[in-house]
């Protein structure tokens, strides 16, 4: 077994000034790699905002529901309508909008809007868009609605050359329809009387009226809305064609 020497270790004055220093730079040393990483860990995240790195909020396009008139076929696009190419049959759509005021003799289609003012006459045309608006004469014409019907006062329509997804029934607008009709929401401002069945939504609003014969699985009926009609609530069958000896010309009664 060795012998450890107990005697202990003797530091002479000069020696320990020479240690406590060597220690103060050391400490010194590490503070100012801390105080310089800091900032470059600032410009760093400033940087990563900046470049779009970090993403705090996401925005989704609109998605917009889009019906060919070329076959029907009925698909979803996102963002701004705009030309496109129908994925079923291939074929190009137009997206314009189109304001007729005046005699129509030509067809007219579009995945946009089309709007028939009161002096517009559709004479033999056929007019096809996403949206149509009507307050003109359409007795003698043909509408294909891929979305949304629009009747205001004063519209004039044959209801077997009608066709829509969505019906609505501006404020100003009353009408009494023979036939039995088929939508898919359904919104009233104005004065309906009809027997509708309608698979979504129907909305009455203020000041609208309607009446006949309604089923559906959802209705809201808003303050000051006037519900008339006898209410079956869900779609079952029952649904008929009209019959041939209904009217077809449906006018605005005021």
């Amino acid at each position: 077994m060795e012998d450890y020497d107990e005697r202990p270790i003797v530091i002479d004055g000069f020696s320990s000034v020479q240690a406590i220093r060597r220690a103060q730079k050391r400490t010194e040393s590490r503070h100012s790699k801390k105080s310089a990483e800091i900032p470059d860990q600032q410009t760093e995240n400033t940087h990563a905002k900046k470049s779009g790195v970090r993403i705090d909020h996401t925005v989704i396009p609109q998605k917009h529901e889009i019906a060919c008139y070329e076959c029907d076929y009925i698909f979803m696009i996102s963002g701004r309508i705009q030309d496109t190419i129908c994925p079923k049959c291939h074929k190009p759509l137009r997206m314009t909008n189109h304001v007729i005021n005046n005699e129509c003799t030509e067809s007219v289609r579009t995945i946009g809007t089309i709007e028939v003012k009161a002096e517009g006459v559709l004479n033999g045309a056929e007019i096809r868009a996403r949206d149509i608006i009507l307050a003109g004469n359409a007795e003698n014409g043909s509408i294909r609605a891929g979305r949304r019907l629009e009747l205001c006062k004063g519209a004039r329509f044959n209801i077997k050359k009608t066709r829509m997804k969505d019906l609505m029934i501006r404020k100003g607008g009353e009408f009494v329809i023979p036939s039995t009709i088929s939508c898919r929401n359904l919104e009233v401002e104005g004065i309906l009387k009809t027997r509708i069945f309608a698979d979504g939504m129907v909305t009455i609003k203020r000041g609208g009226i309607l009446d006949g014969e309604l089923h559906t699985p959802h209705l809201v009926v808003e303050d000051g809305g006037g519900l008339e009609a006898d209410v079956v609530i869900g779609i079952g069958k029952g649904r008929s064609a009209a019959n041939n000896t209904e009217p077809e010309i449906v006018v605005n009664n005021q």
